[in-house]
This record gives C-alpha cells, structure tokens and sequence, in this order.
C-alpha cells in the first residue's frame, strides 16, 4: 500500500471545519437574502460556497455549483406537488437524494465508492430539514447538521481517489 493511500480513514479536521462552515453560511446566506424562496437560495448558496472549498480538491470545482443548482431545483420541484408543507423529513429526503445524485456525477470519476454520496446527502438533508427551517437558530443548525454529516462522508471519499488512467496500464 503507498504512503498515499494509507491515512484514508483519518479525517481532516481543516476541511471538516471549512465544509461546515461553508454549508451553513452559505445556507444561511441563501436563507437570508430572499426569504420568500429561501428554500431555493439556501441549497444553491449552500452549493456556491462550498465549491471555494473543493477548488484545489476536484477537477473543474466550479461545476459542483451548476450540479447543486441542478439538483436541489430538481428536488424542490418534486417536493412542491408532492410533500404537503412542514414535512422537512420527506422533503430533505427528497432534496438530498437529487442534489446528492447531481453531485455524484462529478464525484464518481474523482473517487472511489462515489455512491455513498447520494445516500449520505438524503439522510444528511432529511434530518437537517427535519429540524426545521423557523425561527433563525433552526435555520442554522439545519445547516450545521447537514454540513457536519456530509463533510464527514466528503473527508472520507476524497481520501479515496481513483486511480489515474496511466497508473492501471503502466
């Protein structure tokens, strides 16, 4: 095993922190600056900031905003005709599985094991929902919530690179 791929389970608390603090501020961000389509503005601003965080860590990072953008439009707009209001579990669930699937389609040719993406953000998204989006501090540890689980699952699958193409034939 090369030196490389034996810390792939230790995490990295600079990017935990940064992944965090990226979620929640730019769900809080989103949340606050048009509160009438917060839902909307909160996942895409979510998707914006954390991309400053994947710049040096993927390939092509500003893509990771047009497939949260894609993703989370998606699931609102699933969630809007199906899921009657003040059902953040069923709601999260269903945001976090197409934004997470959007986001997978850039992961998978980075990392391996790509597919815990998309389980890791329903489950990340349907609980950060389920705390609830009112009053502020609500808002913000939904955020947090969603945040912390999928930096913890990011941290990990980035510490699993794909092998390069010239590495399996030469």
């Amino acid at each position: 095993m090369s030196e490389k791929n034996q810390g792939n389970l230790s995490v990295d608390w600079a990017f935990l922190f940064y992944w965090l603090m990226a979620t929640t501020f730019g769900w809080l961000l989103g949340w606050l600056l048009l509160p009438a389509i917060a839902l909307v503005t909160a996942g895409v601003g979510a998707g914006i900031v954390q991309c400053f965080v994947l710049y040096r860590r993927i390939p092509k990072a500003w893509r990771w905003i047009l497939a949260t953008a894609v993703g989370w439009l998606a699931g609102v707009m699933l969630v809007i005709p199906l899921v009657p209001p003040g059902i953040g579990l069923l709601s999260g669930a269903i945001i976090g599985t197409t934004t997470g699937t959007a986001q997978w389609w850039l992961l998978r040719r980075q990392v391996q094991w790509a597919g815990w993406w998309i389980v890791t953000s329903m489950l990340a998204w349907a609980i950060g929902l389920a705390i609830g989006l009112d009053p502020l501090p609500r808002v913000v540890l939904s955020g947090v919530m969603a945040g912390t689980m999928t930096g913890l699952v990011l941290n990990l699958l980035l510490g699993t690179p794909k092998p390069a193409e010239e590495d399996k034939n030469g």
